[in-house]
């Protein structure tokens, strides 16, 4: 807690405004077949604290989890706006799609003043031909939306596991890239990959303005060790290349659930025979984490010109990563990550 301390002292001296801090979310929880699988993979007891607070738990031990159900949207709304997240990044599917359901019920939150949002464009490009241009007007609606999350005075937008290598996916990239234009809309386009420099060598010549990242694997088995390690391959890779960058916050990397449980849009991952996963983060090691983001984004605005830095996640809670409250036996969701960072945030 010491070292907590030390760290947030030294925040106001790097500016008066900290850079903004949003949280990604995968929403696998409002019904559909992937919430089958993940309550399949949530419901053995020695996964179940891993499991969304609003989730129930039968006499059989099996899991429920409704996020769809009336209030849990707003609670979410509230813990993260208590918590001081700026935005949330929702990851995209297609709008018909229950993945979808929960950005919708952002969206008509009469509670969602304080908080923002941003894009992670994701499967928009592989919809079929008929549909893409639903979704590429979809995404135009969307950028102009109240409260959608800006740096620099341009949307931020997020792209990741898209395959602009592909043909048809590059033509739709364009497609859309025009489309935005059209509209006077010039987003802040940011690739998410897994080597910055790298990465924004691959594909600056696409309109990406910086690259981040998703999330990041690891087999070591400390936390703390775990995250330093990713700090000096992409934080410290970043500002000694000059790449334009958005600091990764990583919660955590354990995808034991789903080696229990196998997920069907995972079939023959390399991670299903990983012997070791880094150790569940304690919540000061996650406030101290985000303190050296703040640290890095704020001290380097050659490196970090959007001042934002994302967190691996709201809500993966089954992959490894999550902020999100989660249930307890009692029916009190522990909030201690959400109180943890809320110190650095709010402090």
């Amino acid at each position: 807690m010491l070292r907590l301390a030390l760290l947030l002292l030294c925040l106001p001296a790097l500016g008066t405004e900290r850079p903004s801090v949003g949280a990604i979310r995968w929403d696998a929880w409002s019904g559909g077949g992937v919430t089958k699988e993940v309550e399949s993979s949530l419901s053995p007891e020695k996964h179940r604290w891993r499991l969304p607070w609003f989730a129930q738990v039968d006499g059989a031990g099996q899991a429920h989890i409704d996020g769809s159900a009336p209030g849990v949207m707003e609670q979410e709304i509230a813990y993260a706006q208590g918590a001081g997240l700026d935005y949330w990044a929702f990851l995209t599917y297609p709008e018909d799609d229950a993945m979808s359901s929960a950005l919708s019920r952002y969206l008509a939150s009469p509670r969602r003043g304080g908080l923002g949002f941003c894009l992670i464009l994701h499967q928009t490009f592989g919809v079929p031909t008929t549909r893409w241009p639903a979704e590429r007007d979809r995404v135009l609606r969307l950028l102009q939306e109240k409260g959608y999350q800006r740096v620099l005075g341009r949307p931020l937008v997020f792209v990741f596991g898209v395959d602009l290598a592909q043909p048809e996916v590059a033509r739709r990239w364009t497609e859309l890239r025009a489309s935005l234009r059209s509209a006077s809309l010039d987003p802040y386009f940011v690739f998410m990959g897994w080597d910055p420099a790298k990465d924004f060598s691959a594909h600056a010549a696409q309109g990406f303005a910086a690259v981040s990242a998703y999330a990041h694997p690891g087999s070591e088995p400390s936390f703390v060790r775990y995250v330093e390690a990713f700090e000096r391959h992409a934080w410290d890779s970043a500002q000694r290349t000059r790449t334009p960058y958005v600091p990764l916050v990583t919660t955590g990397w354990d995808k034991r659930p789903r080696q229990d449980h196998p997920v069907s849009w995972e079939k023959g991952a390399a991670y299903l025979s990983q012997p070791t996963f880094p150790a569940s983060a304690t919540p000061t090691e996650i406030a101290e984490h985000l303190s050296r983001a703040l640290a890095f984004t704020a001290g380097h605005p050659e490196t970090c010109p959007a001042r934002t830095v994302i967190m691996y996640a709201w809500n993966e809670h089954d992959e490894g990563g999550w902020l999100c409250p989660t249930w307890t036996p009692t029916g009190r969701p522990d909030q201690q990550r959400l109180e943890a960072i809320r110190k650095v945030l709010k402090p």
